[in-house]
């Protein structure tokens, strides 16, 4: 009986001295909230032990649509020796289902589960991150190296202001004055007819062709008739060759060896003469290979400045430059609209007339930057006839009429 009550606690004198410590740092109604505080502390960790437990506990053990998975080779050839058999643990995968339970796979035990938080069984699995071949990231830094600077938004032109200077007012104008002209000469083009007719010099050579082939009908008869009565009178009798004697022979035979050998002293001066300039031919290739050299130097300078070049640069510019006919005008204020009538000459903001328009500003902004693309104007090509197959070279001629 005396042995089953409980022992009454004794502190020893490690404890003793540690408790005078204690009152002699916080006094007595510091170490009664400390103890309070370790009292509170200790009872939380029971509570979040007691619900990992009961969660646990509520994880299913098998699995309702799938048979467990075959041991792994590894693990059969460990537990063969020993005789055991190898834990299998159900681990919640896939999508949770509509009643509440989420389906399992049976795994080894040696495999660690991924740590998750209490109700991990009641939360989505984490998907796994793709997998990213080195081929894939070798061509994004690549790309990301190759990359062109991007300008998200462009600062508007001084002369676009609602108070402007005189002289960048002036710039603004004569460059919104450019697109507009180009867009004219577009248009004009586009609806100058593709031939004006027949020039002067043609109708005249047509209406004088028959006048001349009379004439030279007759001077040609006239001549034939003279050439007949001519080659009448004239006729001579050509005298056959006949067999050269051997002398003869020998001289043709001397004649073209002496001809012979003088084209090849010829041929020899000429090339101990070139022998004689090979530094000047040397110069001169040296001088064309410098000169080839400075300018592959220069392409290579141009190339690099028009790559730093942001995109998003000069957008009212490069569009007119692409497609004058549809780009949009710049928008800047007339003279005669800022109203320079106010203290200093110039106008006030709410005077001002709105130019131009943000949603046209911002699309013309992310064509410029490759991130949309335009609508064709023109409308699909229709060509009558059969596709013949793919041949090299032949863009445009997809088509065989028939």
């Amino acid at each position: 009986g005396a042995s089953s009550k409980k022992r009454k606690y004794e502190p020893s004198e490690k404890d003793m001295r540690q408790i005078k410590k204690v009152l002699e740092v916080h006094g007595g109604k510091g170490a009664i909230d400390l103890a309070e505080k370790g009292k509170a502390k200790l009872q939380q960790k029971r509570i979040v032990k007691r619900m990992a437990g009961m969660a646990k506990a509520g994880k299913p053990t098998f699995d309702l649509w799938d048979e467990a998975p075959a041991p792994s080779s590894k693990a059969t050839a460990s537990t063969a020796g020993k005789g055991k058999r190898t834990k299998m643990v159900a681990v919640p995968v896939g999508k949770p289902a509509m009643g509440g339970t989420n389906p399992v796979a049976l795994v080894p035990k040696q495999i660690p589960l991924p740590a998750s938080s209490i109700d991990s069984a009641f939360d989505a699995p984490i998907q796994p991150a793709p997998v990213i071949s080195n081929k894939q990231l070798k061509a994004r830094r690549y790309a990301q190296a190759k990359a062109k600077p991007q300008l998200a938004v462009e600062i508007a032109h001084p002369g676009q202001s609602y108070h402007p200077d005189r002289e960048q007012h002036q710039d603004a104008i004569g460059e919104a004055l450019s697109i507009e002209i180009r867009r004219n000469e577009a248009e004009e083009y586009k609806s100058k007819p593709i031939s004006e007719g027949i020039s002067a010099f043609t109708k005249e050579f047509i209406m004088g062709s028959d006048d001349s082939e009379e004439e030279e009908s007759s001077d040609e008869e006239e001549e034939e008739a003279g050439g007949e009565s001519a080659g009448a009178v004239n006729m001579k009798l050509i005298k056959k060759k006949g067999k050269l004697t051997r002398a003869q022979r020998n001289k043709q035979k001397r004649v073209k060896a002496e001809e012979t050998a003088l084209k090849e002293r010829r041929l020899r001066k000429q090339f101990m003469h070139q022998i004689n300039e090979a530094h000047i031919h040397n110069k001169a290739v040296k001088q064309t290979e410098k000169e080839q050299a400075e300018r592959q130097l220069e392409l290579t300078k141009l190339r690099n400045e028009k790559r730093k070049q942001p995109l998003g640069k000069d957008v009212w510019g490069t569009t007119s430059q692409k497609d004058p006919i549809r780009a949009p005008s710049l928008p800047v204020a007339l003279t005669e609209e800022l109203g320079r009538g106010g203290k200093n000459g110039g106008g006030g903001l709410r005077t001002v007339t709105p130019k131009g328009s943000l949603v046209t500003d911002r699309l013309e902004s992310m064509v410029s930057r490759n991130m949309i693309q335009k609508k064709r104007d023109g409308g699909r090509r229709i060509v009558q006839g059969k596709r013949r197959p793919k041949v090299k070279g032949a863009q445009g001629t997809e088509y065989l009429l028939m």
